[in-house]
């Protein structure tokens, strides 16, 4: 049976036709398509499609080498698979570039209110310090006076003016402590959507 009768015996709705095209190109096909693509899946898939179309189409052309008019088919149907799947990959890839710049924004606001936060709460911990430890921590790191000098300043001995200083920082550094463990909770319940 030459081509042109195989063909149209399959035109006309012939099963054992249709087996025997699928018989005689299907493993050619695949040889053919995995020199374009090494996606065995997608290959199977789009064969798969082919064949699918070919049985459901309603009006065939003729031919005379169903080889060239399968295999053109196939080229066909690959290259519009691989695009759709190029355009779906630019898309998610979008999505995932606009999720980012969207976690990489809110994430810096939270971190922007953790900071005023802290400061806040660093300026109201500095009010309670006593007058004192307030006068000596601010001639030492807004004036950088030594601690002699801070001493003969503020007319206590230096193991006086070291001590104001030293319970100072103290106090602030525990509320810095405390409020990092706060704010870390807080930050990772905001992220965790708990």
């Amino acid at each position: 049976m030459t081509d042109t009768d195989l063909w149209n015996a399959f035109r006309r709705g012939d099963r054992s036709a249709f087996r025997q095209i699928y018989d005689l190109y299907a493993r050619d096909l695949f040889n053919y398509a995995y020199k374009i693509t090494d996606d065995r899946e997608l290959i199977e898939d789009v064969i798969h499609d082919l064949f699918l179309d070919l049985w459901n189409a309603k009006h065939l052309s003729e031919t005379n080498s169903i080889k060239f008019y399968l295999f053109a088919a196939l080229r066909k149907k690959l290259a519009t698979v691989r695009k759709i799947n190029a355009h779906r990959f630019e898309k998610e890839a979008e999505a995932l570039d606009i999720a980012e710049v969207e976690v990489s924004i809110e994430n810096e606001l939270i971190d922007q209110e953790v900071r005023q936060q802290l400061i806040q709460q660093l300026h109201r911990s500095y009010q309670l310090l006593t007058d004192r430890q307030q006068q000596a921590l601010n001639l030492r790191f807004y004036m950088h006076f030594s601690n002699e000098e801070i001493a003969q300043i503020m007319g206590v001995n230096y193991q006086s003016a070291c001590k104001f200083i030293y319970t100072g920082l103290k106090a602030l550094r525990e509320t810095v402590r405390i409020l990092s463990l706060l704010v870390g909770f807080t930050t990772w319940h905001m992220l965790s959507g708990f």
